[in-house]
């Protein structure tokens, strides 16, 4: 599991990183010039903008989450005996992880819904579930991510 997230799931998210972040500042880029070359904003690019801003937040808190870059709250570890240390710091990561799958079933809910009602986007008309996904999708791999960091801190701070 381990090794499939390192090798397709991460890659997959840092490129769909990276595609989102340059389609964002071209449109932002393009938004810029228009308005001052032609002084009319395009319509839909701060929507498209906003919707992508979402997907950016969840790839980039699941690359962080596998790296254990996030910030935390070590009062607590830091107060206590080392051998209880790392179990809070395991617990905190198992406690990430369960936060995040409860993330998905509501997040899956909501896209149910999007879906059922046929909500569309204001300036685009998209189907609204297409951006709706990213909640639950990033939450799955944010989840995964905070689970696999917290069998690999218990297997290196077992040796």
């Amino acid at each position: 599991m381990i090794r499939i997230y390192d090798t397709y799931i991460e890659k997959i998210f840092k490129w769909g990183l990276v595609l989102s972040l340059a389609i964002m500042a071209t449109l932002n880029f393009s938004n810029v010039i228009s308005r001052y070359v032609i002084h009319a904003s395009i319509s839909f690019t701060e929507e498209l903008t906003t919707n992508l801003f979402v997907y950016n937040t969840f790839f980039g808190a699941a690359l962080g989450a596998r790296r254990g870059a996030h910030l935390g709250l070590t009062i607590l570890s830091e107060l206590v005996d080392q051998k209880f240390s790392k179990w809070i710091i395991v617990l905190s990561s198992f406690t990430s992880s369960a936060l995040f799958f409860v993330l998905v079933y509501f997040g899956y809910g909501m896209v149910k819904s999007q879906m059922k009602f046929g909500q569309t986007t204001a300036a685009l008309g998209l189907p609204e579930w297409w951006f709706g996904l990213a909640i639950p999708t990033g939450a799955f791999v944010i989840g995964i991510s905070f689970f696999i960091a917290g069998i690999e801190f218990l297997i290196k701070e077992g040796k």
